[in-house]
């Protein structure tokens, strides 16, 4: 099967998350990923591309062995791909972030992180590879992101990779001009990418041509307040190539049933109880508890956050509403993973780890990351409580 670039660009996104339900040292981590991601994008024959720099494994604390990675992310190069319009055929670099990998508590602060903020004008002109300072005070007319999301891509900006001892932004210095580049990643890869493309040319640090630069992240949340989703905007105009909604470029594709780029726009935010029907009294409880905590975490960073431009796609939701915490979750993770895979319909790249229950799946998840934690907290109530019978 030939796929489209889009379907291509996937296809490396989700590559990215190799490691995702993997724990270990930093070392052994990259070690595991070193050996098995060009097979996979080989054995997923989805053109032919080529890991050029990278993979680069990131742990907060590289010597745990019971935790998961931080941060994952590589470029791929493919000297030919084709994007389809015109026929046209393109030397194409795309850098791939990985989303959240379950069992990273650094993935879990900085997808929360959202009630600090950082001015992005200010800290681009500081220099990027600058740790990112907290906004003491709020200028509604300016751009601003969330503080997560300025320390995860100052992560992808200022670590080096430890074959080449070069970072990304380095090695994106080296590739010819009319070369095209795309940033790419899912969930929270789908914050991180955009956001780390909108700093990278507004500091003057691509080579390429504005035009040759294309973002394509997928159910991401919201990065950041009105100005800075219309900066970026300006800089990665919308473009929409074909039918379907995933043939785009410089938008998020997002799933109207997928709870993740709900946050953290409050009113979308608000929606979240009622996005899969009437739940059980208990359920919607523990579900509009944590909602309103999502809330206040949002509205406390003294931003209102907007949502990138983009397009949306929608599954239909379930035909009934789910009954239990293990039902909700399990229909929230297919909505967030699953559903894009469907609509996009690209090759299986399957993690290096087997994966756990939905419930440990949905660790560290803006929301669902809460509703783990409750689930977590219900069945050690119920086992306490049948101890005492």
């Amino acid at each position: 099967m030939s796929y489209n670039i889009h379907q291509q660009v996937f296809a490396l996104s989700i590559a990215s998350n190799l490691l995702s339900t993997c724990k270990g040292t930093q070392e052994a981590l990259q070690n595991q990923i070193d050996s098995a991601l060009q097979p996979a994008l080989t054995n997923a024959n989805i053109g032919d591309w080529t890991v050029v720099w990278g993979p680069t494994v990131w742990k907060a604390e590289p010597d745990n062995a019971e935790t998961a990675p931080d941060r994952v992310w590589y470029i791929a190069h493919n000297p030919s791909a084709n994007f389809g319009v015109d026929g046209s055929s393109f030397d194409t670099y795309v850098l791939a972030v990985a989303g959240t990998a379950r069992g990273s508590a650094e993935n879990f602060a900085i997808d929360a992180d959202v009630d600090k903020v950082v001015d992005f004008n200010a800290w681009v002109q500081a220099g990027i590879t600058t740790p990112p300072e907290q906004a003491t005070t709020i200028d509604h007319t300016k751009p601003y992101v969330a503080s997560g999301t300025a320390i995860g891509i100052s992560t992808l900006l200022t670590v080096a990779n430890a074959a080449s001892q070069q970072t990304m932004a380095e090695f994106l210095g080296t590739i010819p001009p009319s070369s095209r580049l795309v940033f790419t990643g899912h969930s929270l890869g789908g914050a991180l990418s955009p956001t780390v493309a909108l700093a990278l040319l507004k500091a003057g640090l691509l080579q390429n041509a504005p035009e040759n630069v294309f973002v394509y992240p997928t159910a991401g949340p919201s990065p950041g307040n009105e100005p800075f989703a219309a900066l970026f905007a300006g800089a990665f105009p919308l473009i929409t190539d074909g039918p379907a909604p995933y043939q785009m470029w410089n938008g998020n594709l997002a799933n109207t049933y997928d709870i993740v780029p709900l946050a953290w726009d409050v009113d979308s935010l608000g929606t979240i109880p009622g996005l899969y029907g009437k739940l059980p009294l208990v359920l919607g409880a523990i579900l509009g508890g944590i909602v309103s905590g999502a809330i206040d975490k949002a509205t406390a960073s003294g931003l209102a956050y907007v949502p990138l431009q983009g397009q949306i796609f929608s599954t239909g939701g379930p035909a009934t509403p789910p009954k239990t915490l293990d039902e909700f979750l399990l229909l929230a993770l297919q909505e967030h993973e699953g559903a894009y895979a469907a609509l996009i319909g690209t090759a299986e790249i399957p993690p290096l780890c087997a994966p756990g229950s939905s419930t440990e799946q949905a660790r560290g998840l803006p929301i669902l990351g809460g509703l783990y934690q409750a689930n977590v907290e219900v069945t050690e109530m119920v086992r306490l409580d049948n101890e005492r019978k």
